[in-house]
């Protein structure tokens, strides 16, 4: 039986929760040379993102772009179906949910950022999961444990807490909150 790649995301953020938001050549060797399972590169231009694409695969992690940070790439359906015709990453993470049901539609794991500014931004974030169904949400600031409560009580779907993590503690604190798992940026909480 063949394992779907949204399972297999689940099944290495259950081993290992921490995912490496990667913004820079250094944060990439970093995130490659680290025990980290999943990365996320968040910048990158049409010259080398396929190339970075490979080196996370090649290492055996699995890897998401994050559209909206790809220099080069336009930001609609058919940037989706290059990346996913070209280089093959395990998934894309984006703010638009249009991209999310293109992704979804030609097998890539999703997940959909979710910055939550207020109460309103709370409910339409809500709305537009539940409406596109992605693999996973990304709650931004994941800072505030008591959205990631709310959301998991109002929604089934796979919670990953995401920025302005700093500290062990606020990674211990986010997962007994209910999220899957957390992506930051410091290289050195991608290590415990």
């Amino acid at each position: 039986m063949k394992v779907k790649k949204e399972d297999l995301l689940i099944n290495h953020l259950e081993a290992y929760p921490i995912i490496a938001a990667v913004r820079d050549e250094e944060g990439m060797a970093e995130a490659l040379a680290s025990p980290v399972k999943v990365i996320f590169l968040l910048n990158g231009t049409l010259s080398n993102i396929r190339s970075r694409i490979n080196q996370v695969k090649e290492s055996g992690k699995l890897v998401f772009v994050h559209l909206e940070m790809m220099s080069g790439l336009s930001k609609d359906q058919a940037a989706v179906e290059f990346l996913h015709m070209e280089m093959k990453p395990t998934g894309i993470l984006t703010t638009k949910p249009n991209l999310i049901q293109k992704a979804r539609s030609l097998g890539l794991v999703t997940i959909q950022r979710l910055f939550m500014l207020d109460s309103l931004s709370i409910q339409t974030g809500i709305k537009m999961v539940d409406l596109n169904q992605p693999d996973l949400i990304e709650i931004m600031p994941a800072i505030i444990p008591k959205v990631i409560v709310r959301v998991k009580k109002e929604s089934t779907i796979p919670i990953i807490a995401g920025g302005m993590v700093e500290t062990k503690e606020e990674i211990i604190g986010l997962l007994k909150v209910g999220a899957t798992a957390v992506s930051t940026s410091k290289t050195d909480l991608w290590y415990l």
